[in-house]
């Protein structure tokens, strides 16, 4: 997960990416967060691009370009990233649903309502509309079976588009996916997406739909150890959630 942070204070950035790494250790154990830090709205915007983080958080009070302008900036390409405000002050808070923000914390802010302030923005549903984009085509992360090569081609098999090959290496797809907790290489050149399976049976995954992928005898110990530490750490998330 994506996640920017704009704030000219140093150690406002610091608490909020503290906070960050507590509830996602605590919510979602195995989402690897990145986290990016800007000390200004233009310095935010000179890089910023549409679909290119998962969240926002912007102080609302900084030299230059304010938070709510930024926000508007912001709007103009991209009208989904979720956007939390930080401020020492409600008194703009009405100037917030201008921009549709999704969240507002008041310095100085607790854990606690942080955590709750994240809990509300409902990230399962920020990772059920993630997608990888391959060739200007966009294929949402959930759609995604297996990837595996046939020849010169990188097939991705989807649940409702069939099978989609692509002339490219398949570490470029790899590398794609694999930034991801449900993938998993079952050998080289084939991954799976582990929410579509429904149970390992030999040596093969059985999918949701039916269909089988295969994976390395040598490897078994350690797929079968991934796997159900997968299952684990999700049923956890959805037990706290």
């Amino acid at each position: 997960m994506k996640i920017a942070i704009i704030d000219d204070l140093v150690e406002c950035r610091n608490a909020i990416q503290s906070c960050l790494y507590r509830f996602f250790s605590k919510h979602y154990v195995e989402e690897f967060i990145h986290i990016e830090e800007f000390i200004s709205g233009e310095d935010f915007l000179s890089i910023f691009r549409k679909d290119s983080y998962d969240t926002i958080f912007i102080d609302q009070y900084m030299d230059g370009l304010s938070g709510i302008d930024t926000a508007k900036k912001i709007r103009m390409n991209d009208t989904f990233v979720p956007l939390i405000f930080i401020t020492t002050s409600r008194d703009h808070a009405i100037d917030s649903y201008q921009v549709r923000a999704n969240g507002y914390l008041v310095k100085p802010f607790s854990y606690e309502g942080f955590e709750q302030t994240l809990l509300l923005l409902n990230m399962a549903r920020l990772r059920n509309a993630r997608y990888i984009c391959i060739q200007d085509e966009k294929i949402l992360l959930r759609e995604i079976l297996w990837c595996d090569v046939s020849g010169h081609y990188t097939q991705i098999h989807t649940l409702q588009y069939g099978v989609l090959r692509y002339r490219i290496p398949f570490t470029t797809v790899a590398d794609m996916l694999m930034a991801y907790p449900q993938f998993l290489s079952c050998y080289k050149g084939c991954i799976v997406n582990l929410d579509c399976v429904e149970q390992m049976v030999d040596l093969a995954f059985l999918l949701k739909t039916g269909e089988r992928v295969l994976f390395s005898k040598r490897d078994r110990n350690n797929i079968e150890k991934e796997y159900h530490r997968y299952l684990f750490h999700k049923a956890r998330e959805e037990e706290t959630l």
